[in-house]
């Protein structure tokens, strides 16, 4: 746990807490996320939109409040949130994409048909990258069942103001 502290500033976050519970659950998503860290493809804001993304599908308030905040912290527009967090398509060049891409993988549990994957292809989102989300998509199913059936309480550090909440002002 203090090699989490050190990641956050000193503190553990409640969803680290929680997954300590289960060492084995716990080192699976640190590792998953190191390994994004230090080898994916995909820009830490692009990560922050699939994990989002995944956060709103699960319905994970914990989750959703982490990546609305991370997301603006990285620089995302406020319209590409607000439209990851209603369920619409992102407005074009908003990384439209990635986000019909993680809706996609996760609605069809994987089996995007060729044309799809051709056409994910000729946005930018090769086969790496498609596996990359993937990966994103496991690490924050299980960050977000996690937070639903333990209850995890939202952090101080993550919570959005009361009128705020996934990205609606």
């Amino acid at each position: 746990m203090e090699r989490i502290a050190g990641l956050f500033g000193g503190t553990v976050p409640n969803l680290y807490r929680v997954l300590a519970k289960s060492p084995a659950a716990l080192r699976a998503f640190v590792e998953m996320k190191e390994a994004l860290d230090a080898d994916g493809h995909l820009s830490p804001a692009e990560q922050a939109l699939v994990a989002l993304e995944v956060s709103v599908q699960t319905d994970c308030s914990y989750c959703e409040s982490v990546f609305v905040g991370r997301a603006r912290e990285l620089g995302v527009e406020d319209q590409a949130i607000k439209s990851i967090c209603s369920g619409e398509t992102p407005p074009a060049g908003s990384r439209q994409g990635l986000i019909l891409a993680t809706r996609r993988i996760t609605q069809t549990h994987g089996r995007l048909g060729r044309h799809e994957i051709v056409e994910f292809e000729e946005q930018g989102l090769d086969a790496a990258k498609l596996l990359e989300i993937i990966t994103i998509v496991s690490a924050y199913t299980l960050a977000t069942y996690t937070n639903n059936l333990m209850r995890t309480r939202i952090d101080p550090e993550f919570r959005l103001p009361p009128d705020d909440v996934c990205g609606e002002s």
